[in-house]
């Protein structure tokens, strides 16, 4: 097995030495100690928003005004701020970005943005085009969610919402400028009243690129949402985000820089409507309407008329279509309770058609496929004890019918304490490509969802009047009917649900004010993973090997985020990641060779400075952030290295500070 070289700069944050400081600061004396922990309002979690039964499932929440302050640029970095989460990118800027959430596959995570779900038909998703413009807040979700969100919903829900413009009239414009030839921009307008809000927003990214040629990468955006009551004392939302970018590579397969001319381009429309109208004093119904359209191209032509060695061409086109519509009645019960019963309908439907020099044919493909599913859900709090428990049923077209359910519960036995339990199951749905017939494959119409069993405890403790608190979380996932590709002969099909694996863990969450002007949050995370059935993939080259880890998912990790604000004008933040050794496999080679990608540890820097306020409240402030302070050398893939330090500067001025 190969080891990739170490790094003499990489270091292993000593976790319990970072807690040990944070509770010495947090349990410093508070004027006026509070000791009750009050419930959280997470929408993702149970769909509603109401504090019932929200500390039951584990939840991340980031907000925008504390990415802003760490510099972060898009949805890919802020996810790795979360415990349990790791991202995988090829490169830099605009490179593809994959998730894996507790140890699931890349595409066990529901992503969605004001509410509609962005994946792949199939659960795949790549990161690269999600940017912050515009956007309130993220929320992550841990532990299987299919009974609300259905496919791709096995690991976890990541939803992003956009500002709604309460509070205004404000505005922000900002520009900067970095290495690589990178220069981003955006703007936000936010009007509000009594009759409800309205945010717009604008962003465009360009960057040259870390590689010597062809890496470019193109990135533009526009964003709304509005929020009005209407006359039967309802309300009417509306969100809508159209994003196009191109992003140009020069890497093949195995990453080696050889081509001048690759390039991938995308465009996506989002669209989400939310009706919510009370119906007499203990009810709510909610009709919620999305859709997506994207549309994705990736042309690499010969590089010149001297180019034609190999697999030396490739054109594929594909358009993606979805449409959901939901709706639900919640009925308050007797004490905090609340009833949740809701259908949900959704037409996939794909189209794709690509060509190569190893066939003069174009090969095309179309296909869609109609999901049905009802679902319901209690929501309760007794006293000290809250839960919610929840089934749906799913009727697919294509695959046929499924069943999900999910309880979670937690207990408040002492002054801040939490103690949480929860079990549940989730599907992600076979792609089309894995379901229908096309020209390089043939699809199995038999195919059933890939499954997942799951169990998760915590504890959670509030500390020094709820100035900090600790929360430390066990995880058990078990995946059956994973999907494999083999060929049997040119008339059967080529896939099938024979695999299996596991991922089971520990995450840890410590956050709290170390002094006045100090704050620290801790994010960590032990992961062990393990194949359990390989199912095909045998031999020399397999890439899911019996009894092994999964690839690209490290057994460790950890984040350490310093916040201070010695002044009333200066902020400065330091975040400190460190990732464990990932096994992998060298695509250079035939067959693949094993990998252990090893250890690194990244440090940021991000300072920013109020320049000056004016007469009508318009502030200027400048900020710096210097990524990969230490100049660590590492890859996330074999092959793929990543960017050493990049400093960026701006200017963003706004109608608040």
């Amino acid at each position: 097995m190969r080891h990739q070289p170490a790094s003499a700069r990489s270091c292993v944050v000593p976790l319990a030495a970072i807690v040990t400081l944070l509770l010495r600061g947090a349990l410093a004396p508070a004027q006026e100690p509070d000791s009750t922990a009050l419930p959280r309002v997470v929408v993702t979690a149970t769909r509603e928003p109401v504090a019932i039964a929200g500390d039951a499932l584990a939840a991340t929440v980031l907000h925008h005004q504390d990415l802003a302050r760490l510099g972060v640029r898009d949805v890919a970095d802020a996810l790795r701020l979360v415990p349990g989460l790791a991202v995988v990118r090829t490169g830099g800027a605009g490179a593809q970005s994959s998730l894996f959430l507790r140890g699931g596959e890349s595409d066990f995570t529901r992503v969605l943005v004001d509410g509609v779900p962005v994946n792949d038909a199939g659960g795949a998703i790549d990161l690269s085009w999600l940017s912050l413009a515009n956007v309130d807040r993220i929320e992550v979700v841990r532990g299987p969610a299919s009974v609300l969100y259905g496919s791709d919903a096995v690991a976890g829900v990541v939803q992003i919402f956009t500002r709604d413009g309460s509070g205004g009239p404000a505005w922000t414009v900002a520009a900067e400028s970095g290495r690589f030839g990178s220069t981003r921009g955006d703007a936000t307008l936010g009007i509000g009243g009594a009759w409800g809000s309205l945010s717009f927003g604008a962003a465009r990214e360009r960057s040259e690129g870390m590689l010597p040629f062809n890496n470019a990468f193109r990135q533009d955006g526009l964003s709304a949402r509005a929020r009005v009551g209407i006359a039967t004392g309802g309300t009417l939302a509306a969100a809508a985000r159209h994003g196009r970018d191109e992003y140009h590579y020069p890497t093949d397969g195995a990453g080696r820089v050889v081509d001048r001319n690759a390039f991938r381009r995308d465009r996506r429309t989002l669209v989400s409507a939310e009706l919510s109208q009370p119906v007499g004093s203990r009810a709510r119904a909610v009709i919620a309407l999305s859709a997506l359209e994207g549309r994705l191209r990736t042309d690499d032509a010969p590089d010149s008329p001297d180019d034609s060695v190999g697999f030396y061409a490739y054109e594929s086109s594909a358009t993606s279509r979805r449409r959901v519509a939901d709706t639900r009645l919640s009925v308050s019960l007797a004490g905090a309770s609340l009833l949740t019963v809701g259908a949900e309908w959704m037409r996939e439907a794909v189209r794709s058609a690509d060509s190569s020099n190893f066939s003069t044919v174009r090969s095309a493909f179309r296909a869609e496929r109609f999901n049905r599913a009802y679902y319901v859900q209690w929501l309760a709090e007794p006293g000290r004890l809250s839960f919610s428990a929840g089934a749906r049923y799913d009727d697919n077209d294509v695959f046929g019918v499924f069943r999900t359910a999910r309880v979670a519960a937690a207990f408040r036995p002492w002054a801040g304490g939490i103690l949480r339990a929860s079990a549940g199951g989730a599907f992600k749905a076979p792609t089309f490509l894995e379901s229908f017939s096309s020209a390089f494959s043939v699809g199995n119409p038999d195919l059933v969802p890939e499954r997942s069993r799951s169990w998760e405890l915590g504890v959670r403790q509030a500390l020094a009047g709820g100035r900090a608190q600790v929360a430390v979380t066990w995880f058990d996932q078990r995946f059956r009917d994973l999907i494999q590709y083999t060929f049997v002969s040119p008339e059967l099909p080529n896939y099938f649900n024979v695999a299996a694996a596991s991922a089971r863990g520990m995450e840890v969450e410590a956050s709290g004010a170390l002094t006045t002007v100090l704050r620290a949050t801790v994010a960590a995370t032990l992961l062990r993973t393990r194949v359990d059935d390989a199912g095909f993939d045998t031999g020399e080259g397999a890439t899911f090997v019996q009894g092994q880890r999964l690839l690209r998912r490290p057994a460790r990790g950890a984040t350490l985020t310093l916040s201070a604000t010695p002044g009333a004008r200066t902020t400065a933040d330091l975040v400190i990641r460190h990732v464990g050794a990932r096994h992998d496999r060298d695509f250079a080679t035939f067959p693949t060779e094993p990998v252990v990608l090893d250890a690194y540890t990244r440090t940021d820097v991000s300072v920013s400075h109020l320049l000056v306020t004016g007469d009508a409240g318009v502030g200027a402030r400048l900020f710096a952030r210097l990524e990969n302070l230490l100049g660590e050398r590492y890859e996330e893939v074999t092959n793929f290295g990543m960017p050493g330090r990049v400093l960026t500067v701006g200017l963003r001025l706004s109608s608040a500070r």
